[in-house]
């Protein structure tokens, strides 16, 4: 069901990559969330997705793809594909449970090692789902859905691509919107690198949650933000400009974000909350900077739809903003009310510091329902970005 090393988000390859240089040596572990838990796993189901797992460790680095990344991502250090040459998935570092119908999966290595393991785990989980216990479906329909959609994006001149690997229905499903959608003037690429390379488009994507949340252990949960740019600055020189602002909340980050950051990111990428308000937030921000925030663009990948998308860009047309969208969910994986989309996630969970310390990493967002981590860390965070007493319920 995972068709190539490729048939990942391109964050990963870039995160893997910007690792392997910095931090050879750090481990971490992952937790799976299921943030609208049914509870009704099966043991076929779970032998199924375990199987699945088992059988990434044959996946090989083609020698066509090797050419392609290094023509198409001259940014990742050419040692990069040596290595990528030799990866092999290890199961070994997937732990799965089923208990009481509720799936249990965590992911424990070298960061370095590991780092891939999250997306196409996701999609498994997904594809897995919808094959073995909600089956009240069928691709029927999906073609002409998927053409309406893209035509009201086309016209409505919405700047999107396509993010919808991790909760796609399955693969079918996400390679038909980058089929249909390919060739349409405002479609801006795919996530998925292995769909970038078949249709010849741009693959999208820089960093995750992942990147700022290490670097609270690495060196300073206060200043994450600041720490985890300037490391990816350090790799990438200016490339991959975009950066990821609500990990800790959008005011933590904007403490970091001074005048040399905010110029040298091209982009910052709206995860959580109200976009409006975010945008808002960003465009004082600019502004108290010196800088002219029409020169920035604002990347929305949050929840998503078409409706959305249009409504939005729409509001910064009118203010004169440039935008670029990340759909993914309702484009991978909308079969209607009678078959709803999972919301799963896997995120970092533990860091082992310099020390040799095993540390409880912590995302706090914009949203708090998405916040995640050990309560005693997440309380510690809280109080480090927000001044939240440590007792408060």
């Amino acid at each position: 069901m995972i068709k190539s090393l490729f048939d990942n988000d391109l964050y990963k390859l870039t995160m893997q990559n910007a690792v392997r240089l910095l931090y050879p040596e750090v481990r971490v572990k992952y937790r799976f969330i299921d943030r609208r838990p049914r509870l009704d796993w099966t043991p076929k189901a779970f032998q199924s997705l375990n199987r699945k797992i088992k059988a990434m460790s044959e996946l090989r680095l083609t020698r066509e793809e090797r050419l392609w990344g290094e023509s198409r991502l001259p940014w990742v250090n050419p040692s990069y594909w040596d290595m990528l040459a030799a990866y092999r998935y290890n199961p070994e570092e997937v732990d799965t449970r089923l208990e009481k119908g509720h799936l249990q999966l965590g992911i424990a290595g070298f960061w370095g090692h590991s780092i891939p393991w999250e997306v196409p785990a996701l999609a498994l989980a997904s594809e897995t789902y919808y094959e073995e216990i909600d089956t009240n479906w069928s691709h029927d329909g999906q073609e002409a859905l998927m053409l309406e959609k893209s035509a009201q994006l086309q016209d409505a001149e919405v700047p999107w691509g396509d993010f919808g690997t991790r909760r796609r229905r399955d693969f079918e499903s996400q390679e038909r919107v980058v089929r249909i959608c390919h060739r349409n003037p405002n479609f801006t690429g795919t996530s998925n690198v292995h769909l970038a390379m078949k249709y010849d488009i741009k693959p999208l994507g820089t960093m995750a949650h992942e990147w700022p949340m290490a670097h609270s252990v690495l060196f300073s949960l206060r200043h994450a933000n600041r720490f985890s740019m300037n490391a990816w600055n350090d790799v990438y020189r200016g490339n991959l400009g975009t950066a990821l602002p609500d990990t800790f909340g959008t005011d933590a980050f904007l403490r970091d974000f001074d005048g040399v950051l905010a110029r040298l990111f091209d982009s910052v990428r709206h995860d959580s909350a109200d976009p409006y308000a975010f945008t808002e937030k960003f465009i004082a921000h600019y502004t108290q900077l010196g800088i002219n925030w029409r020169s920035k663009q604002f990347g929305y990948t949050d929840g998503n739809d078409v409706k959305s998308a249009i409504a939005l860009k729409s509001w910064l047309k009118e203010k004169g903003g440039q935008c670029w969208f990340g759909i993914g969910t309702s484009m991978t994986n909308d079969f209607g009310p009678s078959s709803p989309a999972l919301s799963i996630v896997i995120k970092l969970s533990e860091v082992i510091d310099r020390s040799g310390v095993a540390v409880s990493v912590v995302k706090l967002s914009d949203t708090p329902e998405k916040a995640t981590g050990d309560e005693d860390a997440l309380r510690v965070a809280r109080w480090t970005h927000f001044g939240t007493p440590l007792d408060a319920k």
